[in-house]
């Protein structure tokens, strides 16, 4: 009996150490975020945009959420010692998404991440000292997509990698390659640092 117990409290100190050994995560800016509804500009990849009486504001704030508590998180992996930018939003909610271009500097804040595994992406341009900011939010789930992908990735004749060296792609990637999304939502509203507007 005390056998086991002693594994078991072996194994859990085991397990919690190889965690630490592996990522170290820290916050690096908290923003409280809220777009205005009646500025929200809705783009369809075979329409263009739709006019503003054929958006359903509150429906696409419900959806994405016009109030928002946006994280910046780096994880530092431990085995390598590599940096790795993360953002965390009511969308991306749980271990965050994989951030592509990330610049923070006195003025302002840019952050764009990778295309998720469910083929959504978002990017942000903040002014830190007005908080005006602009959101866009793209999807790229469409049937086509994935096929579109998969020629792409089989093709020699691109001049890009489609995919980085973590298996991601950048918006950066797909603009070059003419991969439009389904659909993008355009926000405007303000960003502040803190978690109270």
């Amino acid at each position: 009996m005390l056998f086991n117990s002693t594994k078991c409290v072996s194994t859990i100190l085991i397990l919690l150490f190889s965690l630490n050994v592996y990522s170290k995560s820290s916050n690096v800016i908290k923003l409280s975020c809220e777009y205005d509804p009646k500025s929200i500009k809705q783009e369809l990849k075979d329409i263009g945009f739709l006019s503003n009486d054929e958006i359903d504001n509150s429906k696409i704030c419900k959806f994405l959420n016009c109030k928002d508590v946006v994280e910046v998180i780096k994880n530092e992996i431990q085995s390598n010692g590599e940096e790795e930018f993360r953002l965390r939003n009511s969308w991306f909610n749980h271990q965050g998404i994989l951030i592509d271009d990330f610049l923070l500097s006195k003025d302002n804040i840019k952050i764009s991440t990778f295309v998720s595994q469910a083929y959504f992406l978002e990017s942000y341009t903040i002014d830190r000292v007005t908080g005006k900011t602009q959101r866009a939010f793209y999807r790229f789930n469409y049937p086509g997509f994935f096929s579109d992908v998969q020629k792409l990735e089989k093709s020699s004749s691109r001049k890009v990698p489609l995919l980085n060296d973590k298996g991601k792609i950048s918006l950066k990637t797909l603009e070059i390659l003419a991969l439009k999304p389904y659909e993008v939502f355009y926000f405007e509203g303000v960003c502040y640092e803190g978690t109270n507007i």
